[in-house]
């Protein structure tokens, strides 16, 4: 959300842009802002992560509204005491997301996924 609203700042001080060029870059910003916030925030986007379910060291079965799949913890997953962004990779190589907020799970459940998302890598 702070990349969309310095985006839109940005866009607004731009001097040489015509207006309705400011307005176009406008639109597609808040069209982008709405997808990911439906698709990370609210999570009703079809395929949207629901639920990560981890069975071995770092593979995982993934349940979307859509459907539900098997992936593996993705290598380039970020990991920080305030978020944990886990990169789920299926075997066909699609890239889903989920984002962990501190405050969302448990306190030993998040630490299990620090270390789990450490070690797997």
């Amino acid at each position: 959300m702070a990349t969309h609203l310095l985006a839109a700042l940005v866009t607004g001080l731009i001097p040489v842009l015509p207006v309705w060029g400011k307005g176009l870059l406008l639109v597609l910003i808040v069209v982008s802002l709405r997808y990911y916030w439906r698709l990370h925030i609210s999570r009703v986007v079809p395929n949207a992560v629901q639920e990560v379910r981890f069975y071995q060291v770092d593979v995982c079965l993934v349940r979307t509204v859509a459907a539900g799949f098997f992936a593996r913890l993705d290598d380039s997953s970020f990991l920080h005491p305030w978020l944990c962004v886990l990169n789920l990779r299926t075997p066909t190589g699609k890239l889903h997301s989920l984002i962990v907020l501190p405050d969302s799970v448990p306190v030993d459940v998040l630490r299990q996924l620090r270390v789990r998302v450490k070690f797997s890598s």
